[in-house]
């Protein structure tokens, strides 16, 4: 089970913009110290949400288990991530107070379906655990749509355009030889009429993973540029990399659904980029905190009837 700091970061939290595995803030002696205001409901909401997450995918066993190279276990390394996401996410509301961001009726409507939705999911263990209020919840839906919305005007008039090639997904068959010669002798029985590549990839690929997906990128590999100028069920010639060698035949030139999701994957992180451009140096003159006990009575052992975990994927059902 891989519970590295790593794994926390690249799941990340769910706030699209500023989720992910920021440093954490310089001390800034001097500047005015901004409490972030959250109720004990809202922090247990975030907190559940996260934990039930992982536990859901790894059970309740990975809390003590060691996280990093410090010694602090997972749950100390999320706790970590999530307060670093509150702070992040209170000093977007105070941008957004700033600039006098104003909600619509419509807007404020959907927040208040979407917390009604949520909350009446809940269980009682999940408000035996949590125990928040529907006032808590959509206030926290609230904050976190102001701080969607601003990021969302700030960087409406950049280019964040993703093109269709800077995203292309396609899908190859590899064979993996050690040797060039045993490369020759494959590539001739694969280049042979009616040759079944895949069987080819059986009998004699050293590596057993033979059907590969692979993304575009300007710094592709030896591989990548030759998986990319095959057209559809063209097969390469002898492609050398990292000792070794191999032979590709392109199984599907262009996959439709996933060159999509990373389209909009692609296009989420160039805005988190352009709006970050715009977040930090405000970030580091307004020094937002959480209190210091905020994670005291936070005990991940408890609450076994808790398993809420949707707060942030029905939020995204919601204002996709």
């Amino acid at each position: 089970m891989s519970t590295g700091r790593n794994a926390v970061c690249a799941a990340g939290l769910a706030f699209f913009l500023l989720a992910g595995c920021s440093p954490k803030p310089a001390s800034m002696e001097g500047e005015a110290v901004i409490k972030a205001e959250y109720t004990q409901g809202q922090i247990m909401v975030i907190a559940a949400t996260e934990r039930n997450r992982y536990q859901n995918v790894y059970t309740s066993q990975l809390w003590q288990v060691q996280a990093d190279a410090e010694g602090n276990t997972f749950e100390e390394v999320l706790k970590d991530q999530m307060g670093r996401f509150l702070v992040e996410l209170a000093t977007v509301d105070q941008m957004a107070e700033e600039q006098e961001m104003e909600l619509t009726g419509q807007e404020k409507d959907a927040v208040n379906a979407l917390s009604q939705e949520y909350y009446s999911g809940l269980s009682q263990g999940d408000l035996d655990y949590m125990d928040v209020s529907l006032d808590e919840v959509e206030e926290l839906y609230l904050m976190y749509y102001r701080a969607d919305k601003l990021a969302e005007e700030l960087t409406r008039d950049q280019d964040l355009e993703v093109s269709d090639a800077e995203a292309k997904v396609i899908d190859v068959l590899q064979i993996q030889l050690e040797t060039r010669e045993e490369a020759e002798e494959v590539l001739a029985e694969a280049q042979a009429e009616g040759a079944d590549f895949a069987a080819l990839g059986a009998r004699y690929s050293g590596d057993s993973q033979i059907s590969r997906s692979m993304e575009w990128s300007e710094d592709m590999d030896a591989l990548g540029q030759a998986a990319f100028s095959l057209e559809q069920d063209e097969v390469s010639g002898i492609v050398e990399q990292d000792g070794a060698y191999y032979i590709l035949k392109c199984s599907n030139a262009y996959d439709q659904e996933a060159t999509a999701e990373r389209k909009e994957l692609l296009a989420r992180e160039k805005k988190s980029q352009a709006f970050r451009a715009l977040y930090e140096p405000y970030a580091a003159e307004h020094q937002v905190v959480l209190a210091p006990d905020v994670w005291d009575s936070v005990d991940f052992a408890q609450g076994e009837g808790c398993t809420t975990d949707n707060f942030f994927s029905l939020y995204r059902s919601y204002f996709p």
